[in-house]
């Protein structure tokens, strides 16, 4: 009186059963399409690239000037600091306006390589630096 239990059901049967074939069907319509025309599908995927190149160097291209943040000034020091600090801040400063001079000429570039980026974070690490050991020499009477 025991029933038998089919150990591996068809997977197809069920509620998804209807949609496994249908998608089967449509990968087996597409196959066939690619096969029979496969210069159509060739020059339409090439009508794409392209298409998708020229929009997005012209029409999604978006032109901002990009400008160079405008640094602060550092606080007003006192007068007994010494000729030796001034030269260590005019040195600084020399560097700073050599650096800007370095990041801009890399922005304004068109297209960027690997080492314009290594460059270019160097550069506004070295200004942070600077910019911090000139705050720090000011804060400290």
């Amino acid at each position: 009186m025991s029933r038998k239990t089919p150990s591996n059901p068809d997977p197809d049967t069920g509620k998804t059963g209807g949609i496994r074939q249908y998608l089967r069907q449509i990968g087996a319509f597409a196959r066939r399409s690619v096969e029979r025309y496969p210069f159509h599908f060739l020059a339409g995927m090439l009508v794409c690239i392209i298409g998708s190149g020229i929009l997005a160097f012209t029409v999604m291209r978006v032109n901002t000037p990009h400008a160079l943040p405008a640094f602060p000034k550092p606080p007003a020091s006192g007068i007994g600091n010494g000729i030796t600090d001034m030269m260590g801040t005019y040195g600084a400063l020399q560097e700073v306006t050599a650096l800007q001079d370095t990041i801009a000429a890399i922005i304004g570039k068109d297209s960027l390589d690997a080492t314009d980026s290594i460059r270019l974070t160097d550069a506004l690490k070295r200004f942070e630096l600077i910019q911090q050991s000139i705050y720090h020499k000011n804060s400290n009477p």
